[in-house]
């Protein structure tokens, strides 16, 4: 079978997913033509909600410009900007002011007070976890965060036969046959549902909760997005060897910080998850 050039799955709810094959090709017999669809401007649909639309038509073929495709996700930043803007997928907002979106992050980050950081730094997570157990993932974070959509990303982790960050993959994760095992990143954004429903949240707790599931299975978080391990747990998740004795040859120690130090919140997270555990 041949290997599609994208692959992604959106996950609406505990039963009904669409996934989406992407292959790069060039539009050029008139029917051809007349399935591009120009997603990115500024008057359509908000990328996820016109995937879900496929719920209804069971599958369907388009050519979209790679530029747009690449950025299909960019408007509505996944799904977040609709917490913000509960009416911006609203045709006539799309059509009059679609062009401010998405707003950018940097302004974003500027107009961000210590408050609003704080009670805002749960909201987005990306996890790599073994595919063989994607239904075990999509239940978990359903109960830890009961939030939808979630994206699916299939990904490869190589088995190096040497020490790297990332462990080799468990035998059980591994494809017969080859040397990788078969992983995917899931994708978690947006308000929990708890919070949407004005229920009692401990963000920090449902946080740990998943980063414990993926130390167990043998997955690892993103390090870009908030990580609440302890170091200890950090060092469980990722292999620190090899970093550990370069940055001794060296002599990084006490001239750059270490890895989990660059990583972890810059706030007290177990302090503020107990200061907003109620939204009410």
């Amino acid at each position: 079978m041949n290997t599609p050039d994208y692959l992604e799955m959106t996950v609406f709810s505990k039963d009904k997913a669409v996934v989406m094959v992407g292959n790069l090709a060039d539009a050029k017999t008139p029917e051809e033509l007349g399935k591009v669809n120009h997603l990115a401007r500024w008057y359509k649909p908000w990328f996820y909600k016109h995937v879900e639309g496929f719920l209804q038509r069971e599958e369907g073929e388009e050519f979209v410009p790679l530029r747009e495709y690449l950025l299909r996700h960019n408007r509505a930043i996944f799904w977040v900007v609709e917490s913000m803007i509960p009416f911006g997928n609203n045709p006539v907002f799309r059509f009059f002011l679609g062009w401010l979106l998405p707003p950018k992050v940097a302004f974003l980050k500027f107009t961000t007070t210590p408050g609003v950081r704080a009670m805002t730094f749960t909201k987005q997570a990306n996890i790599v976890l073994p595919l063989n157990i994607l239904e075990e993932q999509i239940d978990k974070a359903t109960e830890l965060f009961d939030t939808f959509p979630l994206l699916v990303y299939p990904c490869r982790i190589l088995n190096h036969g040497q020490a790297g960050q990332l462990r080799p993959p468990r035998k059980d994760q591994m494809v017969p046959g080859a040397n990788y095992g078969m992983f995917n990143d899931l994708g978690v954004y947006g308000v929990p549902g708890p919070v949407k429903k004005k229920q009692p949240f401990d963000a920090v707790k449902a946080m740990r909760a998943m980063e414990k599931f993926i130390r167990d299975v043998g997955g690892y978080s993103f390090l870009y997005a908030d990580n609440f391990m302890t170091r200890e747990e950090f060092e469980v998740m990722f292999d620190l060897t090899s970093y550990e004795r370069v940055r001794k040859k060296y002599h990084a120690e006490g001239a750059f910080p270490h890895l989990y130090d660059k990583v972890k919140p810059e706030i007290d997270v177990f302090q503020v998850g107990k200061q907003y555990v109620n939204p009410l």
